[in-house]
């Protein structure tokens, strides 16, 4: 069995993201990054956010959960324009690390955060970071919170080494899969499993369907916008591996942000995939209630039990 000090790269007790903090609160954030608005939200900076690179179209629970996002000017995601940013005045602009703009951006005096992790203990690091830089009680004490609620769940993680092998599809259409270096592999191991893609490495990399029967996993979880994963059966190739066969195909639930990817809801994924993994089916009602709590203590956001089901369908908002 894999040791949680393992499968958090050797660090179980992290300290503060050392973070230059500003004079007084940020008001103003510019959001380049897709995951990271739900950092903020989760952090209660969602009425700061002035600028963001998410939309209705592609996060619709975001929206309809936070609706004051609505007024944020929106932004082109990979084409952010240094002259256009300083016109907003902000004075926070997060952005992907892996998108080298910072760079640019920084250059015409803007204060630039890269943002970035592939693992769990990254995913900590940013809440924690990012509440240094709000610097706000309610940030504090939510990063707080949520670092315990999450070491705790992944405490609780049955790692397996012969675990069943479990595909992550992040798109059907074109094929592409999530390997390993990616948080993906991360609650996999910790749901029990290993990841089917092997000497796939990074998140959204294109694959053949030759390779997908040569590895056959035994458990396919296909993303919330990956596409419809009743068409499998149906499909003289996918209908072929193991998974297919045996039932076992799933769809990841989705809410503010996709709960397999880079956001805070990587808690609930957790939990989530393990019964996946580990019975083959979840438990609707419990999953229901912890997500009610979820969102009321990390939210503050009263959820719906018909919104809680439509969320873990990956339906849209009804």
């Amino acid at each position: 069995m894999m040791t949680l000090s393992r499968l958090f790269g050797g660090l179980l007790s992290l300290s503060l993201m050392a973070t230059t903090a500003y004079a007084a609160p940020p008001t103003r954030i510019v959001e380049g990054w897709y995951a990271h608005n739900a950092t903020l939200i989760m952090l209660g900076a969602q009425d700061h956010i002035i600028a963001t690179v998410a939309k209705p179209s592609i996060m619709p629970w975001m929206f309809r959960l936070v609706p004051s996002l609505s007024k944020a000017q929106p932004l082109e995601a990979g084409n952010l324009n240094g002259e256009e940013l300083l016109r907003l005045d902000p004075d926070l602009v997060f952005v992907t690390a892996s998108g080298h703009s910072a760079d640019a951006l920084s250059k015409v005096g803007l204060h630039v955060v890269p943002e970035g992790f592939d693992r769990f203990v990254g995913l900590l690091e940013c809440v924690d970071g990012t509440a240094t830089l709000l610097q706000t009680p309610l940030a504090a004490k939510r990063a707080q919170a949520y670092r315990v609620a999450f070491l705790k769940a992944v405490s609780q993680a049955a790692t397996n080494p012969q675990g069943p092998k479990v595909l992550h599809v992040e798109s059907l259409k074109p094929l592409r899969v999530d390997g390993d270096q990616s948080i993906i592999d991360q609650w996999i191991l910790s749901a029990g499993g290993r990841n089917a893609a092997v000497g796939v490495h990074g998140n959204k990399q294109p694959v053949s369907m030759e390779q997908i029967l040569t590895w056959n996993p035994d458990i396919i979880i296909i993303g919330a916008n990956a596409g419809d994963p009743a068409q499998l059966a149906s499909d003289g190739v996918w209908s072929q591996l193991a998974a297919v066969k045996a039932g076992r195909v799933y769809r990841n639930p989705s809410g503010i942000f996709p709960w397999d990817r880079y956001g805070p809801e990587l808690l609930l994924q957790v939990d989530w995939a393990r019964q996946i993994v580990q019975t083959g089916h979840v438990d609707e009602a419990e999953m229901i209630t912890k997500m009610q709590d979820f969102y009321r203590q990390f939210y503050g956001i009263t959820l719906r039990s018909e919104d809680a089901k439509r969320m873990l369908a990956a339906l849209p908002p009804d």
